[in-house]
Order: C-alpha cells, then sequence, then structure tokens
C-alpha cells in the first residue's frame, strides 16, 4: 500500500467473510488485495478494510461505513433474495457521496427468481452505484442495469483467480497427488440434476477406484465446509478406505485451503472455487458441474472441456482422461491473461 501526498482514500470490502466455505473469504481477501495492488502501482494512496456484509451490531456497522469513499461488494453469488435485501439495508446507511461497486457478481440465468430479478434492479440503479462487473453472463447482467452507470459494466475473472498471488503461495513442485475435492450430494439434485444421493456416491466411489486403478496418488478435500467434510469421511467409510492420507483434517481459513490445493499435481473438484484456486496456481483441474457458475468460469479461462455435467459425471475414466488431457496441455493463458487486463481495468475504476 503506498501512502503519498494528499488524501488517503479509504475503501471498505463488504462480503459473506463468516461462513466456512472458504469461497467467499478468499473472494474478499484477493479483491482487497488487488485494489491495494492496483493503487500502489498508481501512486494512489488507499486503505482497504474488509467486514462481513451479516455483522448483527448496528453500531458496529455504521462505524465500520463512516468516512468510507468507497464500499466494494468483492464478487459471489447475488441470487438470494436474504443477501440482496441485506444489501438494500446497508445502502440504506450509506452517505449520499459514499461510492458503491459491485465486483465481480454471479447472477443466476437459470430460473431466476423474479422477487430477486427486481431487488438487482434496484441495487443496480442506486445512485451510489458507479460500476458493476459480472463473473458470468454479460448478457444477463445488461438486463438488470436500464440507466447507465459512471464506468460501464464489463466481463472479468473472479478474484479469487488471483489468490496464489495474494496469498504468496506457489503450487508444490513435483507434486503428485490428485486432489478430489468433494460437494454435499443433495445440492446436484437440488439445482435440477436428476442424481439422487446414491448416485453421487457412486460418482465419487467410481472416480477413486479409477484413481486406484491406474496408480494415482489422491486425496479428498473440502472447501470448509463440515457437511461436505462429512460427506467425504461417509464416502471413505462405505469403501473400507482408512488412514489420514486420504483425507487430512478439514481447512479452516482460505490459506489454508490455498494450501491444500497447492499440494496437488491435479484437482477433480465439484466446488467453483476449488477449480478456480486451481486455475490460480496454474493446476489442472476438471470441475463437476452442479450449477451454470461453474461453466460460465470455464467460458471465461478457456476450458469448457474440462467442465463436465450429465451423464458424463456418471464416467469415472473419462473424467479420468479429461484429467489427464488437461494436464498434458495446461491452460489457455493468453485467454487468461486477456481477461486478467480487463479485471484490472474495472479495478483502477474503484481507486480514482
Amino acid at each position: 500500500m503506498v501512502e503519498n501526498m494528499g488524501t488517503v482514500k479509504e475503501i471498505l470490502v463488504f462480503s459473506r467473510m463468516h461462513i466456512t466455505n472458504y469461497g467467499d473469504p478468499i473472494i474478499a481477501e484477493c479483491c482487497k488485495y488487488l485494489i491495494e495492488k492496483t493503487a500502489a502501482e498508481q501512486n494512489i494512496a488507499v486503505r482497504v478494510s474488509l467486514a462481513d456484509v451479516y455483522e448483527q451490531d448496528l453500531e458496529l456497522l455504521k462505524k465500520q461505513l463512516e468516512g468510507k469513499a468507497a464500499v466494494v461488494f468483492p464478487g459471489g453469488g447475488m441470487n438470494s433474495v436474504v443477501f440482496n435485501n441485506r444489501l438494500k439495508e446497508i445502502f440504506a446507511m450509506l452517505g449520499k457521496k459514499t461510492e458503491v461497486y459491485f465486483n465481480a457478481v454471479g447472477i443466476n440465468r437459470i430460473n431466476p427468481k423474479p422477487q430477486n430479478e427486481k431487488l438487482l434492479e434496484e441495487l443496480f440503479q442506486k445512485p451510489q452505484t458507479m460500476q458493476v462487473t459480472t463473473r458470468g453472463d454479460f448478457a444477463q447482467l445488461l438486463m438488470y442495469i436500464k440507466t447507465p452507470r459512471k464506468y460501464p459494466p464489463r466481463l472479468v475473472l473472479d478474484p479469487a483467480v488471483w489468490a496464489a498471488e495474494a496469498y504468496g503461495i506457489q503450487k508444490k513442485a513435483h507434486a503428485k497427488k490428485i486432489g478430489i475435492g468433494i460437494i454435499r450430494p443433495e445440492i446436484f439434485e437440488a439445482n435440477g440434476n436428476r442424481f439422487s444421493v446414491e448416485e453421487i456416491c457412486r460418482m465419487y466411489e467410481q472416480i477413486i477406484l479409477m484413481m486406484q486403478k491406474k496408480g494415482y496418488e489422491w486425496e479428498l478435500f473440502t472447501n470448509g465446509m463440515a457437511q461436505d467434510d462429512l460427506f467425504g469421511r461417509e464416502i471413505l467409510s462405505r469403501m473400507g478406505i482408512m488412514g489420514r492420507r486420504y483425507m487430512g483434517r478439514n481447512v479452516k481459513s482460505g490459506r489454508q485451503l490455498v494450501k491444500k490445493i497447492a499440494g496437488c499435481r491435479g484437482v477433480i473438484a465439484a466446488r467453483l472455487h476449488a477449480n478456480i484456486l486451481a486455475t490460480s496456481l496454474g493446476i489442472p483441474s476438471v470441475g463437476l458441474v452442479w450449477n451454470d457458475k461453474m461453466n460460465l468460469f470455464a467460458q471465461a479461462v478457456g476450458a469448457e472441456e474440462r467442465y463436465l455435467s450429465g451423464s458424463s459425471l456418471m464416467d469415472a475414466s473419462g473424467v479420468v482422461r479429461q484429467l489427464e488431457a488437461a494436464m498434458e496441455k495446461g491452460y489457455c493463458e493468453p485467454r487468461i491473461e486477456a481477461m486478467k487486463k480487463a479485471t484490472i481495468e474495472t479495478i483502477r475504476n474503484i481507486i480514482l
């Protein structure tokens, strides 16, 4: 952070900081890093702080907002009526001169709730809203922006793509094991996929058996949620597999999650941010798709063929073949660098 002559711009990054699915806290921490890094490169003095969007102490919340030149909602899904109503409450506490930036938001394009669509329109039309960018469907975003903002909407990358740089963590040289990211099985059917809990159990079991057949070292991991961790241990119990080498202690922070993935040669995962963190670290990954947001990220980084859905999820040999192809090919670096450049251009708007 650079503090040169002149006024220091106070910026508050508001996110879901309390949850143990560490994707959202990582988004916030990486967004803070990007703002500070970009400000330093522009020789602009900023002071960036983090706050929980669900802070219940109203006096503390008002204090956190006091004197802030800009409030940034750093990314993540905006598909919850409860969450977006909470943002309305925060807007009501803002001064007229406080600028608001919605950064790399995720918006549901499949069967969106009408009530939530109205909330999105309302939030994006607030006079304090200067900029709205999305990590997903750009055309869907434009449906909710009825009048021009100070800065035009853009398609950008999720801030977690900078996680390796933000946390100062590199992939482990000569790593051998494959990380298999676990997600609670009910989430597939809840998002319109015709897979029962038992079918998802078998999906993971068959992937593990294929790993063993091909002689790969492997380990189950989660993004931090207790339900996912319990499910992973249930899978191992069903298969009669014992030992911490196959599933260690559940991660307790965003940094621990990044370090866990950094120790992998490749990743097969159902959580979006497990795949995003793998991308950040340059570790090839295959996504087990339960929600369209994963396909949208795949499009952004030019890796559509690696994100599998439908019947492909039940073809363990196909899943592993796709991972092997990814480990041989790597990433489309020019595509990622172009998207990073576009993202940084929108971050600069926050600090000006």
